[in-house]
């Protein structure tokens, strides 16, 4: 009786969704973590199972990029904004 070899897992670019652990390892991060923002990632419980779909945690990834950025240069913008006023007014 021969033994087969089992099959080897999917890798996550193949699935459709993902368990919590297995965001949590996709991006570096904790379970716990993943568990805690939970709420804010697109997600569907399938009986007792949590599952993010993998299209819809790329989105979130994407938005989230753009929201960061967004609230960076604006800092940034305030900042220079706010240099250049000193500037001025100390060069009077």
């Amino acid at each position: 009786m021969s033994r087969s070899s089992p099959e080897p897992r999917a890798e996550f670019t193949d699935r459709l969704a993902l368990r919590p652990a297995e965001v949590a390892r996709a991006l570096g991060l904790s379970e716990r973590t993943i568990r805690q923002i939970l709420p804010q990632l697109p997600h569907l419980r399938v009986g007792g199972a949590v599952l993010v779909p993998v299209e819809g945690l790329r989105e979130w990834l994407r938005t989230q990029s753009r929201i960061e950025g967004s609230t960076v240069d604006r800092a940034v913008q305030e900042v220079l904004a706010s240099l250049e006023k000193d500037s001025r007014s100390s060069d009077s």
